[in-house]
């Protein structure tokens, strides 16, 4: 049943494919915001189908609370900044092929139960790590706009559905920046509730296991790129690095442990 309605929860984001990639109208609005809504309804509601009646750490459900999540801030940014919906055009695809992997794994999902009364460090620790991981997500697509923009200016290639589609460069740029530094923040929130839970549950303060490390070390990168933006002003391709590297760190922290225990291992 999972697999279900994870099908139909990939059908719900084509709409939004569509009208991102192929709409010509200007007074579309309308359209776009129903589409995209349509879009968030669908993975939402496979990821409460995992939450019923027990907590479920697999590969396949983080997928999807990514994918959930990814959609509910990239609607709230829309929302607020117009030109945030342009990056629909390249996070759609991205979401739907996450989707498509998340049904691949389905089935290698490692339950466990929540307690009767549950870790109140612990359900803080893991909002603050699934709000990162979207924020970073949606920093990377924007990254990935000001790659491409950059790159069609150098080869004077301007003409092309996608890039006329995408925020200008300055524009995707500073949509990065401001990402990063909400995803900094949010970040050293989960890092701080984690040090709380390790030390309400064994007395220590930090247990250095691979996700930990790797969730330092990215935090350690985003600072460095906020603090060489703010007294450098480090911009375009070369800020482009510290983000997708900063992807790479979250995915290999988040998603790529529980590949690695559930899918490798297990």
């Amino acid at each position: 049943m999972t697999i279900f309605w994870g099908l139909l929860a990939l059908a719900s984001l084509l709409p939004a494919i569509m009208v991102s990639w192929f709409s010509t109208e200007k007074n579309t609005s309308l359209m776009k915001r129903g589409t995209l809504l349509l879009a968030l309804v669908g993975p939402s509601f496979v990821t409460l189908l995992y939450f019923g009646g027990h907590w479920d750490s697999g590969l396949s459900i983080s997928i999807w609370v990514t994918i959930s999540f990814s959609m509910v801030l990239f609607l709230c940014f829309s929302l607020l900044v117009q030109d945030f919906s342009k990056l629909a055009v390249l996070l759609l695809p991205y979401l739907f092929v996450l989707g498509v992997f998340a049904l691949l794994w389905e089935g290698h999902n490692t339950h466990s139960a929540l307690k009767a009364e549950p870790d109140f460090w612990l359900v803080l620790h893991i909002i603050a790590s699934v709000i990162t991981y979207a924020l970073c997500t949606l920093a990377a697509i924007s990254s990935f706009a000001v790659l491409l923009r950059e790159r069609a200016l150098k080869t004077k290639k301007m003409e092309s559905r996608l890039l006329e589609r995408l925020p200008a460069v300055y524009v995707a740029d500073r949509f990065q920046v401001s990402l990063l530094t909400m995803a900094e923040v949010v970040l050293g929130l989960g890092i701080l509730t984690g040090i709380a839970r390790q030390y309400s549950s064994s007395g220590s303060l930090i247990d250095f296991d691979h996700k930990t490390l790797l969730a330092l070390i990215a935090f350690v990168v985003i600072a460095v790129l906020l603090i060489l933006h703010r007294y450098i002003g480090i911009r375009g391709q070369n800020a482009v690095r510290f983000v997708l590297a900063t992807y790479l760190l979250m995915t290999l922290a988040y998603p790529g442990v529980k590949f690695v225990t559930d899918i490798v291992i297990g």
